[in-house]
């Protein structure tokens, strides 16, 4: 499998600058994520108040709901997790390039994988 060559003549002040940039859009994702996980918690505390002020909700409604709860949940943890991984793909690659390894040995080497987690079923 051909790997593209990293170049070992990378000046130090891309490097900080690659860096800088990662960490506003690591910062900017947060903020982001943070404004969608309130907003989704609301709605879900929403939600809740709705099935409490109506007595005569089957419990299969109730049911569905908080299988919905619970798969908005687990969705927010894998897109969470699939994207701190790609950051820390990135923040891998850096740091190898900044230590000098960019010689041979990296060349043989690819970036790590995100890791992704499978979904789970219920």
């Amino acid at each position: 499998m051909n790997r593209p060559n990293i170049p070992s003549n990378i000046p130090r002040q891309v490097l900080a600058f690659q860096r800088q940039v990662l960490e506003f859009q690591r910062a900017a994702f947060e903020n982001g994520y943070d404004a969608i996980v309130a907003l989704q918690d609301r709605q879900l505390e929403l939600a809740d108040r709705m099935m409490n002020q109506v007595p005569n909700l089957p419990d299969e409604a109730r049911d569905l709901i908080q299988t919905w709860r619970g798969a908005a949940q687990e969705g927010q943890r894998q897109f969470k997790n699939t994207i701190d991984g790609s950051f820390d793909a990135v923040t891998s690659y850096l740091d190898r390039l900044s230590d000098g390894d960019a010689g041979d040995e990296a060349t043989e080497q690819a970036p790590p994988e995100p890791q992704v987690q499978e979904e789970t079923v219920e």
